[in-house]
């Protein structure tokens, strides 16, 4: 086999396996007239946020897996730069909708 060729097969791998990686994937998505931006910790850091949320018992706790997700996953845009979000955010809107679709969102996305 050629050395081009040997190489060339190398950096289409390395390319394919880049594109397939998970961790760091990002989607920007508009909800309540603001952009959220999602982005994927990676498998083992959702594994994590999964096991961090749950109570002696095994259930999951509401709070503090939302509070897992702001931390890791969402964070809203302003002017272009990604910022930190809690649940205080969701204050300024007149129902719940916006947090449960932005939670929904953010659940289907590192967990699909």
């Amino acid at each position: 086999m050629k050395k081009n060729h040997v190489t060339n097969h190398l950096k289409h791998k390395q390319e394919v396996r880049r594109r397939m990686s998970i961790k760091g994937k990002q989607e920007k998505k508009e909800f309540g007239g603001d952009t959220f931006l999602f982005q994927h910790p990676g498998i083992e850091k959702a594994v994590q946020i999964q096991d961090n949320s749950r109570d002696e018992n095994g259930n999951r706790v509401a709070e503090d897996f939302y509070k897992e997700l702001f931390e890791h996953v969402i964070f809203v845009v302003e002017d272009d730069i990604p910022q930190k979000v809690n649940m205080a955010h969701f204050e300024k809107y007149d129902s719940m909708k916006v947090f449960t679709d932005v939670l929904k969102h953010a659940t289907k996305f590192i967990f699909r």
